[in-house]
């Protein structure tokens, strides 16, 4: 059976719906997070939901959307869907269903998210963008795009689909949040391996100091270093823009990267550097 004989939601609908929602990400708050995008993405569905029905439903359908939302861009297009159906199948004495779904499934769709959508693909399409760029090609950032977007794509507009369609059997079913967690583990495992290989192989940092001892002897810092564990300062220096990012909650990338480049310039010119 087709989505427009048995939805309120046509076809049409849920097109204009997927365009529209791919501005979840362009406001969010300390406070409730995301959820001035979410609602601005439920807003055509609601209008559609509650034309004929008194005005109050209506501004409690959109208080329930302005709650706390936070989760994977990606997979929030999975939720879009199920909060649908939800509002959709459920009566208005029983719409407290709509808020307890969005909130036991925010945590796992993002850890599975960010594992393998974030911390690994765009780690990935990141590193062959960069490798690109790095050897002169104007195609780095342009085939990063592209490999972004031709799985995130699919993914949003599969996950708003099913998600409306199937509604609370998609995700509601006996296991299904235990499977997802596993997978989100495992995930999360790959990732870091994939990431730490990408740090040693992208970020290159090297001592330039040296000691001649006489005799054509020379002390290498960096040789000694290299003997001992190989890839330490790469590793080290990643370690630290990460906490700071972490602590600063990632406000401050920008002067980050200024004050990278200026330190590296004075310490390159000191010597201390390679």
């Amino acid at each position: 059976m087709s989505v427009e004989q048995k939805n309120l939601m046509n076809k049409k609908d849920i097109h204009k719906m997927f365009w529209r929602s791919q501005t979840l990400g362009i406001s969010g708050n300390a406070e409730r997070g995301g959820n001035l995008g979410y609602l601005y993405s439920m807003l055509p569905f609601l209008r559609k939901k509650y034309k004929d029905s008194p005005l109050e439903d209506r501004k409690h359908a959109m208080q329930r959307h302005l709650e706390y939302m936070i989760t994977h861009h990606v997979a929030q297009f999975l939720l879009l869907g199920t909060s649908m159906a939800l509002e959709e199948k459920t009566p208005e004495n029983d719409k407290e269903i709509v808020r307890n779904t969005k909130v036991s499934l925010m945590g796992p769709l993002a850890g599975l998210g960010d594992s393998i959508l974030s911390y690994t693909w765009l780690a990935i399409c990141g590193s062959i963008g960069a490798t690109l760029a790095k050897n002169g090609s104007l195609l780095g950032p342009i085939v990063m795009f592209i490999m972004i977007n031709a799985l995130w794509f699919p993914l949003k507009w599969i996950g708003l689909k099913q998600g409306y369609e199937k509604g609370v059997t998609l995700l509601s079913s006996k296991g299904s949040k235990e499977l997802i967690q596993r997978f989100s583990n495992a995930a999360n495992a790959m990732g870091t391996v994939v990431v730490a290989a990408l740090v040693v192989s992208n970020v290159q940092l090297k001592l330039g100091l040296k000691i001649n001892l006489g005799k054509g002897n020379v002390l290498d810092f960096q040789s000694m270093l290299d003997k001992i564990l190989p890839n330490l300062l790469p590793v080290l220096l990643t370690f630290a823009c990460y906490a700071y990012l972490k602590k600063t909650n990632g406000r401050h990338v920008v002067p980050l990267i200024i004050g990278l480049l200026v330190v590296g310039t004075l310490l390159y010119m000191g010597g201390i550097i390679a």
